[in-house]
């Protein structure tokens, strides 16, 4: 079978199933499937496919056909320009949390070597990129999942970032005093905001990483009442907050001893980033 014939039939078939980027999504599955570039299909439409391939390119159709986010069907996604695996023992990177990460890049590179830790790691694309973009910083990363940091760890080798990874739920593995820098995408999705994401993302993506208790604000808060004891004078926290969180995101932070508190919005103009100082 030609490389062309395995292209029309994935188009055809995320078509008639509504999908917005047919294209795109087959193009991204045949270079998963073939361990080719998506653009190979422009180079060499007939190039042919052998058996073993072309069925597991229909695997991998079927399974986005299903509803399982492209993402995961193909083990990659994008952040910050440099690509990281995925796998569902972890949150998809999203577009939001790159707000999250310049906002740590900028913050540090006014610091002297400094020593950032990465709350809640996942798939270590914070961390990563803040071990590449930072120069002369100290990151650590850490994580309640064994399999989450093995995917972290993984994301590390592949763009050669030095990350110290720790196995940790939030703050207790950390000494007083250890960092000028702590950042965390939390998960900040309330009950009932949970009950409303889509099958795609609800039945996927690991709960754990997106549900914060009842009001979506109870890591906040968990991770609030410690920082301090783990930053520095001085230090920074940065958290990555929901659309309609800015308002208790600040009481919470400022009601734990925290000061100077900024946000940055997303792309869209949202508060998306909470930031605030350390001063004992």
């Amino acid at each position: 079978m030609e490389l062309r014939e395995l292209y029309l039939k994935g188009r055809k078939s995320f078509e008639e199933n509504g999908f917005e980027c047919p294209g795109v999504e087959t193009r991204a599955i045949l270079a998963r499937s073939l361990g080719t570039d998506p653009l190979e299909f422009y180079a060499h439409p007939e190039r042919h496919v052998d058996p073993e391939r072309a069925e597991a390119f229909e695997e991998l159709l079927r399974r986005r056909l299903a509803g399982e986010p492209l993402a995961y069907v193909t083990g990659r996604r994008e952040f910050c320009s440099r690509p990281f695996v995925v796998t569902r023992d972890v949150l998809i990177p999203r577009p939001e949390t790159e707000t999250l990460a310049e906002l740590a890049i900028e913050t540090a590179g006014r610091l002297k070597n400094p020593r950032i830790l990465d709350l809640g790691t996942g798939s270590g694309c914070l961390a990563v990129t803040l071990s590449l973009e930072v120069q002369g910083c100290e990151v650590f990363a850490s994580d309640v999942s064994a399999a989450a940091l093995g995917i972290a760890e993984r994301n590390a080798r592949t763009h050669g970032a030095r990350v110290r990874f720790i196995r940790s739920d939030l703050l207790v593995c950390f000494a007083k005093s250890s960092f000028d820098i702590i950042i965390s995408n939390p998960p900040y999705v309330s009950e009932a905001e949970y009950a409303e994401l889509s099958p795609q993302i609800r039945g996927y993506e690991p709960r754990t990483a997106l549900l914060g208790g009842k009001d979506g604000l109870a890591c906040i808060r968990e991770i609030a009442a410690a920082a301090g004891t783990a930053l520095r004078e001085g230090g920074f926290l940065l958290l990555e907050i929901g659309a309609s969180q800015a308002e208790s995101a600040e009481r919470i932070v400022r009601e734990n001893g925290f000061s100077d508190i900024c946000f940055e919005t997303d792309i869209g103009g949202i508060k998306r980033v909470v930031k605030a100082t350390w001063k004992k």
